[in-house]
């Protein structure tokens, strides 16, 4: 017997809409973001806010870093905390590529009358 994959990729469907996949369709990803939506916080503060466990808010932190929508800075302090910033930029591109992805040819299919 096969394994089965832990992450399927449609044939078709654009990296950039599988990334915002990632992103938007996690709703503990999107409570750090709706922190980070206020500007720049240390882990403390996204622990405190979110109510996540440390443990889970690092994991989470990281897999937001890697498709570059949470960035991190290294303080000038002792212990040189790090804080959290959203990359707008990056989120916008995401938003509208899933956005994009979705509605393309929605208005379309109203216009005809078609269902389901």
């Amino acid at each position: 017997m096969n394994p089965v994959p832990s992450v399927v990729h449609p044939a078709g469907q654009p990296d950039l809409v599988a990334q915002a996949a990632k992103v938007f369709g996690n709703t503990v990803r999107l409570s750090i973001i709706n922190v980070l939506k206020h500007g720049p916080a240390l882990r403390a503060d996204l622990v405190a806010q979110t109510g996540l466990p440390a443990k889970t808010l690092g994991a989470q932190l990281a897999e937001l870093e890697a498709l570059g929508v949470v960035k991190a800075e290294a303080q000038h302090s002792r212990g040189r905390p790090m804080l959290y910033y959203a990359n707008q930029s990056r989120l916008e591109e995401l938003l509208s590529a899933l956005s994009q992805y979705v509605l393309e040819g929605v208005s379309d299919i109203g216009a005809r009358g078609e269902s389901h």
